[in-house]
Formats: C-alpha cells, structure tokens, sequence
C-alpha cells in the first residue's frame, strides 16, 4: 500500500493518532520519549527515540543511543526530564536496550497481548513529530527469528525512526522499529515487542559485552539467586567500579540479610586499602545477615591475604593470627570442613605446623578432602619433624585420590613423593616416580633441572643406563652447564664409555678450569683404560683442588 505521512500540526496529529490508537494525546505525550546521552564529561553523545513500557519507568530505545555512556536522561513532549537509573539488558545485534527512568509513575504505551497478521496497518510513532511526523504503513511479510517475530514493512522508512514504537489499531505496542542496514532495501523491519522480555537481567547478563559497554548501573536481576550470581560475574567483568558498587548497594538493600553482598563490598575496600570502609560493612553484616559464619569465614580469607602482601601496613589487629581467630569464629557457629581448612591454612602461615597437621587431618576426613589438602597435611608433617611414614602416607593419600590412573595435574605430587622417597633411600620408587612425571607431563615439557635430579636419583637407584640418559637430556637444554658436564662423564664411566667420559670431563674444564670434579671424572675413565700415571695425574689435580676422595682413588690405583 501508499505510505499516508500524517502532516498535521502536532495537536491534530496528536489526536488523529489518539483517535485512531484510542489513546489520549496527554498519555501519547507521556509515553514517548528522547533520550539523550552524555559521555564522562558531560557531553552529549547521541539523542534518538525512545518509549515507556511499564508504570514503573522501564522504557526501550536503540543500543547505540547508550554504548559507551555514562549518563543518560529521557524528555518526554511536554519537556519533562528523568534520569536514566538502571540498565536492564542490551542486545548489540538487534540494537535495542532496556533501561529503567527515575519515573516511578510513568505513562506507558500498553504491549499488544496478540500478534498482527500480515496485511494489518501499523503506526510508526516518533518522539519529533515535526521532524518526523507518524507514518501509516503495514506488514507486507513475517519471519519467525528466535522464537520471535519479526516484521518486513511495506514501506521504506528513514532509520531516525529506529528504536521508535510500532502500533497497532488499538494504539498497542507491537514492534519496534529496526536499523536498517542494507540502503537499497526497499523495506523495513520491526521486531516483535515481546523481545523485550528477554533483555530483562539474569545472572548470566554480567558477563554480556554489550551490557557492560554502557557505563550506567545494571538492574540487577529480580530473584536473589540470578542476582548473587550477577554480582560475583560483574566483579570479574568490569572495570567501572561506580556501576559495581551500586549493583552491591542494590543488593545489600534487597537482600540485607544475606551476607554475600556485605563480603563482597568488604572485598572490595580491602582492594583499595579502605579499612576502615571494610571494617564498617564488616559489623553491619554481622549486625544484619543471617549467615553470620560466612562473613566470619570470608573475612579470615580476606585478612589472611592482605597479610601475604609484601606492602600491606597492619590496620588495628588484622594480622594472620586475627585470620585464624575469625575462622574459628565461622567454625564455632557451624563446623564445616571448610572452616577448618582455612583455620589449618593460618595455622600453618602462623608456623603451628602440628596444629595445621591435625586440622588438615579433620579435612582429610570429610568430603572437602582432596590432593592439596593431603599433600598439605605432608608439609605440616615433615615441618613438625614427624615420623617419614607419616609423610609418605600423606603423599600417597594426595596421589591416590586421583585412582589408579594419574593425570598431569597429579604430577606436582609424584615429584614431592619421589624427593621424599629418594631423601629416605628408597632409591627405585623415587625413580618410578620421576619417569611416571616424564611420562605425564611428556619430555620436551620439562626443564634441564628435573632431568638432572632424576638422573641423580637414577644413579643411586643403580640405573645407569637411564641416569646417562636423563643427564644427556638435561645437557641439550643447557649444553654449557658444569655440573651436567661433570654428570655425564660420571654416568658414562658408570657404563664403561670412557673415551666419552673423558670427552666430557675436558668439556668440562672448558667451562670451569679449577673443576675438581672434572679432573676426578677423567682420571676415573683413564683408570679404567689403564693409563695409570696419567689418572694419577689427574686425580692429584683433583686433589689439589679440593676433592676428598681423590686421595683414595690414587692409593687404589697405586696398590692394582
């Protein structure tokens, strides 16, 4: 059909569409809105339509209008000014958002409860009408996209109506106006209104990227779960910290007895070193919230942390013993296991290593235990000089719950179980332990240090052949290296090579002239080969520089 442009006046157009939408022009003039944005500075961004559509101020208009602002406020026909307060949800691909006006008794067009046919005229209203009067136009075709309608206009319509509401007969929302991207396109699009439900927050939304381009305060979702988890993902999604801290003032004040809201402001002002700030809202949690333990606990993990920080300046009594004490506090109210874990873990930060040892002990014996706490419990024994057996049994306890199966992740405590074993002179466990490292974490994944303690321990194990092996490995990733050098001409005199324990330990002079150690290696391998005066010659240089055992080892050729 002919596009009809209204052009009237805008008090008869006003009641021409009020006649035809069966509203009153003062209600008209109340629904429809410009909104305007404002950057930091106050400048003005962008300005564009937008319209109520709940009594309590929640309105629609475009995403651009508000991407990147940091204020913003809506001017309804009669001049009336409201705040932007609240975003709701904003979707970039559509380019709509949702947001909520300090106008708590809005006029907003009614949402059209039934859907139009193809066919149906619509109204496209705008916010000036002088600049853009209405437009009569109808629904030419309709597409399902998401579960949703989405509307082709017959007629081609300027994209200064984008973000503008379409109306029915009735004068009942039922679409609003697209972006149109393609200039030859000879139509335009409308989504359906009932798209606006879905820019209402979840928890979910704080981790929308789009959201968190506008830099005014999120509406935080309406059920105290989805809001708790908005308030965790904003934390880790923004960097507006006016946004944050009004999303937890709004949930403190929704929610005032649940304590997350509380513990996460106080993390908040321990990061900023406001203690003083942290300390307040740390009394009024304990004064309100139901769940007192929790904010016992996260303050002890809180406190416990600052005092790991090289720079913190204690504040009154917030030193890892008062860490300790608030846990205890948490336990007193109800004993979780994870309330002792982060008692053993101040414990131990206080040096209380048997203490730390039983409580990571009553965690071992609760569904909190896990690798890292056996492992834990290992170096609280070994720091409290118990019994070897004791250690082990921890070590092995760590690497058992991962089955019979180990992944990477158990290889951290293969190496302290194998340093351990080998510590203790249980030599071949402690080199299955280094070759099962090898085997997970894969050779190339290893540094030059690994390869020479396993091929120590190889050595001490009587694994020759594996311990020339590893030190040869260790050698290609540091080809210069003394006491690998010296390593590899040990482990090939171990295996008869002497031509090439000579090679290394002359390699090794190279590299230290006063090696004690090279000179021993070399006379080793010339013994060997029955060059006597010269190992002899060698090891008396050995022994002039030092090494113990060179004296021996001359005697011993002496009397052959």
């Amino acid at each position: 059909m002919n596009r009809t442009i209204l052009i009237l006046i805008p008090f008869l157009l006003l009641s021409a569409v009020s006649t035809t939408a069966k509203q009153d022009k003062n209600a008209t003039s109340k629904s429809i809105l410009t909104i305007t944005s404002y950057d930091k500075e106050g400048k003005t961004i962008r300005t564009g339509c937008a319209f109520y559509i709940s009594q309590e101020g929640y309105a629609l208009s475009t995403y651009d209008i508000l991407k990147n602002a940091y204020s913003a406020e809506v001017t309804d026909s009669k001049g009336r000014k409201n705040k932007v307060t609240r975003i709701c949800g904003a979707n970039s691909l559509y380019n709509i958002v949702k947001f909520r006006t300090d106008n708590v008794s809005a006029s907003p067009f009614p949402l059209a409860k039934e859907k139009v046919a193809k066919g149906t005229s619509v109204i496209v209203l705008s916010n000036d009408i002088k600049s853009l009067p209405p437009i009569e136009t109808s629904v030419s075709d309709i597409s399902d996209i998401d579960s949703l309608k989405y509307y082709t206009l017959e007629e081609k319509i300027n994209n200064k109506y984008s973000g503008c509401p379409v109306l029915n007969k009735n004068g009942d929302v039922v679409a609003i106006m697209q972006t149109n991207q393609n200039r030859d396109n000879l139509n335009s699009y409308a989504l359906d209104i009932d798209f606006e439900k879905l820019l209402d927050p979840t928890g979910m939304s704080a981790n929308e990227i789009a959201l968190n381009s506008i830099h005014i305060a999120k509406q935080l979702p309406a059920d105290e779960p989805q809001a708790r988890t908005f308030i965790f993902l904003f934390a880790q999604n923004t960097k507006d910290t006016t946004a944050y801290l009004t999303a937890l003032e709004d949930y403190i004040q929704a929610y005032p007895e649940e304590s997350i809201g509380y513990t996460q402001r106080i993390s908040y002002w321990i990061g900023a070193r406001n203690y003083v700030k942290a300390e307040e809202d740390f009394e009024k949690g304990l004064a309100i919230a139901k769940d007192k333990e929790n904010l016992h606990y996260e303050m002890s993990k809180l406190i416990y942390r600052i005092n790991m920080f090289k720079d913190y300046q204690k504040y009154k009594d917030w030193d890892i013993s008062k860490a300790a004490s608030e846990a205890e506090e948490a336990y007193q109210i109800n004993p979780l296991p994870i309330f002792t874990l982060q008692k053993a873990d101040c414990q131990f930060a206080l040096k209380q290593y048997k203490e730390a040892f039983d409580s990571y002990q009553e965690v071992n014996k609760s569904n909190l235990a896990s690798p890292q706490t056996f492992a834990a419990a290992s170096v609280s024994a070994e720091m409290s000089k118990q019994d070897s057996t004791i250690i082990l049994a921890m070590l092995d306890s760590a690497i058992n719950r991962y089955g019979t199966s180990h992944p990477k992740a158990a290889t951290i405590y293969l190496i302290q179980r194998a340093t351990h074993l080998d510590r203790y002179g249980r030599y071949k466990e402690a080199a299955r332990d280094y070759q099962e490292v090898e085997n997970l974490s894969g050779t190339n994944n290893l540094n030059d240090n690994f390869f020479y303690l396993k091929s120590q321990c190889d050595t001490r194990a009587k694994l020759y052949a594996r311990a020339l092996s590893d030190i040869e490995k260790a050698l290609r990733l540091r080809p210069n290296d003394y006491d690998y050098l010296v390593e590899n001409a040990l482990a090939q005199w171990r295996m008869g090579n002497y031509d090439e324990a000579i090679y290394a330990g002359q390699q090794a002079l190279k590299v230290n002239a006063d090696g004690a150690d090279a000179y021993k290696a070399i006379g080793l391998a010339l013994g060997e080969q029955g060059k006597k005066a010269e190992a002899i010659k060698n090891l008396t240089k050995a022994k002039q520089l030092g090494d113990p055992q060179a004296e021996g080892l001359i005697q011993s050729l002496n009397n052959r």
